[in-house]
């Protein structure tokens, strides 16, 4: 498997080299195969990320209060993002009659695919219009464990496997040894390792104010939580902690367009932008946030 490698500016830190996965979906060397690869940030995922964002934030869960800016925003993109993708199915209100009109036999040959092709468009009906907002309405219940958002820092660290000493490591590359974490210490579901990320590795690690530490993940174009709930629940666009990043960078002070959707390194080593990318520039340069009319 070939790797893709970025140096960092600080000479003592290590590349960071990433494997196809982590790739945007319209680089060359972009690889992501379904069953043996981890699922790949979906576009919706980004755009709900962007949403958050330009909305100013999404923490509140009273039930009582009006509808936030970022539910509305997301609540325009579920529905623009599904409708973008009828074209890739048949037309079902047609279905019956067109399989009527073939002969037998390949009525008999045609018509499981077409019904297997119409649960799947049920299926991401499904997950548009109910388990998206139900995983947003459950992160939400949960956010207040990670408040005040200053509270929750986020480290740039180097990652190293458990066969090197931090202590060594820290004296030979001459950095502080709070910056270097053995991966196995991470309480990621998945470790980087796991994903396909060569050791050792500059990544961006979340310390939350609920007391767990889990490191931001590179894959498709952006960065993943590696927790469990994240990891675990494929249907997922977003957990708790990814919740946090996006209000923080939504609170963040104005920068450049290119730092815009890049977290911050509040302590510890330089780590290259793209270990704290959170929104694929494809998609920040394509989607804009809008409310239903």
């Amino acid at each position: 498997m070939s790797t893709h490698q970025i140096t960092p500016t600080d000479e003592h830190l290590p590349p960071l080299e990433l494997p196809p996965g982590a790739l945007d979906a319209s680089h060359p060397d972009y690889e992501n195969t379904t069953g043996s690869d981890p699922p790949e940030i979906e576009p919706i995922e980004h755009r709900i990320r962007l949403d958050i964002i330009e909305a100013g934030g999404l923490l509140s869960h009273d039930t009582h209060a009006p509808t936030p800016l970022a539910r509305q925003y997301i609540q325009k993109t579920l529905v623009d993002t599904y409708e973008s993708e009828r074209r890739f199915f048949p037309s079902y209100d047609r279905l019956d009659n067109f399989l009527g009109e073939a002969p037998a036999f390949l009525t008999g040959e045609l018509e499981p695919h077409y019904r297997e092709l119409e649960q799947i468009r049920a299926d991401r009906r499904k997950w548009y219009t109910e388990l998206i907002p139900k995983n947003l309405d459950t992160i939400q219940g949960t956010a207040d464990s990670l408040l005040p958002l200053h509270a929750n820092t986020f480290h740039g660290v180097v990652i190293v496997d458990a066969n090197t000493d931090p202590i060594e490591y820290a004296d030979e590359h001459d950095l502080d040894v709070d910056d270097i974490i053995r991966e196995a210490q991470l309480d990621n579901h998945i470790l980087p390792s796991e994903y396909g990320i060569t050791l050792p590795a500059p990544l961006l690690v979340g310390e939350f104010a609920s007391g767990s530490t889990y490191a931001f993940l590179p894959w498709s174009d952006a960065v993943v939580c590696g927790c469990p709930y994240k990891q675990t629940n494929k249907w997922a666009v977003m957990c708790k902690h990814e919740l946090a990043a996006a209000s923080c960078l939504a609170n963040a002070h104005e920068g450049g367009v290119d730092a815009k959707y890049v977290l911050p390194i509040d302590v510890g080593v330089d780590i290259p932008q793209r270990a704290r990318r959170f929104v694929s520039p494809t998609v920040a340069a394509t989607h804009t946030p809008r409310k239903q009319r």
